[in-house]
């Protein structure tokens, strides 16, 4: 998330906590400014400044990528090279969906971007209520590019997807779930080597993921359904996600408010209310999560 302060000016300080939390709970990367980050809001400069405090406060601790996708390929190319030369471990591009484009295209995008820099590429397809890119585009970028590393799907049942650009690109592209980490189980019964959810309850994740890899699965989806309520409600919409996931983090003492940049969501009362459960449920699951690992 970007911190911001009452002016609506980057708070880049919160931002530094941010990094240190989310390590500090076992998140084995970091990315930013995506679309939690409010990127779409945030001006080229902006977006670059967030880059370089995230990078360089993280010190090589876990690898760091970099939101770099524009709508036109001389943004992204440019944008993907200014990152790498801040010292970027990879960058993730959002393929772009301002205006129809075909898979063609795309894959055109998707090229350029990767052959202008060397470092990892992840291609992010944020078709939040479609069925998202073919298969086919992701198979002939690792095909062609050897620094296509990574999907991130972020669309309605993308499982099979998952499974299919896993078996035809021969293990080469690797698959992160966004959406919030909603469809984390999904994810991991095809295939996928991980998710990138929003921060404020990752360690609650952490633990999830743990417990499934000690053939706990029991209770990694005990502690996971139990994130549930707050992840279908906040999912109705992206800015009352990013507005959701702010108020856990100022809640659990990362970020001293939650200001959003406007225009954004404002909700009646009794839509407020409920946020306002919501969240405070979910911060004391995360409290008694820290509490077990403690013990």
């Amino acid at each position: 998330m970007t911190p911001f302060h009452e002016d609506e000016g980057i708070d880049e300080e919160s931002l530094r906590n941010e990094v240190d939390f989310c390590i500090a709970g076992g998140a084995t990367g970091l990315c930013a400014p995506a679309f939690a980050s409010e990127y779409y809001k945030l001006s080229e400069l902006e977006r670059l400044r967030v880059i370089e405090i995230v990078i360089t406060h993280c010190r090589r601790r876990v690898p760091v990528w970099a939101s770099t996708g524009s709508p036109s390929i001389r943004a992204s190319v440019e944008f993907s090279a200014r990152a790498q030369s801040l010292g970027a471990d990879g960058v993730m591009v959002a393929a772009p969906r301002a205006v129809p484009l075909g898979a063609a295209e795309l894959t055109s995008y998707s090229e350029a971007v990767c052959r202008s820099i060397e470092i990892p590429v992840m291609l992010q397809d944020a078709d939040f209520q479609g069925s998202g890119l073919p298969v086919r585009l992701f198979t002939e970028l690792a095909e062609r590019c050897p620094n296509f590393l990574y999907a991130k799907l972020e669309n309605v049942l993308p499982g099979e997807r998952c499974q299919e650009i896993i078996r035809r690109s021969d293990g080469k592209v690797k698959v992160l779930y966004g959406w919030g980490g909603l469809r984390l189980f999904d994810g991991l019964a095809h295939g996928a080597t991980g998710i990138m959810p929003g921060p404020g309850l990752l360690d609650v994740y952490a633990r999830v993921l743990r417990s499934y890899d000690e053939d706990s699965v029991d209770q990694a989806k005990a502690w996971f359904n139990r994130l549930l309520p707050l992840l279908i409600f906040s999912l109705d919409h992206v800015e009352l996600f990013i507005q959701m996931e702010k108020r856990v983090l100022m809640k659990r003492g990362v970020i001293p408010r939650d200001r959003m940049r406007e225009p954004t969501l404002h909700l009646d009362q009794a839509y407020m209310d409920q946020l306002e459960d919501l969240v405070d449920r979910a911060v004391a699951v995360a409290g008694e999560s820290r509490n077990c690992t403690e013990s």
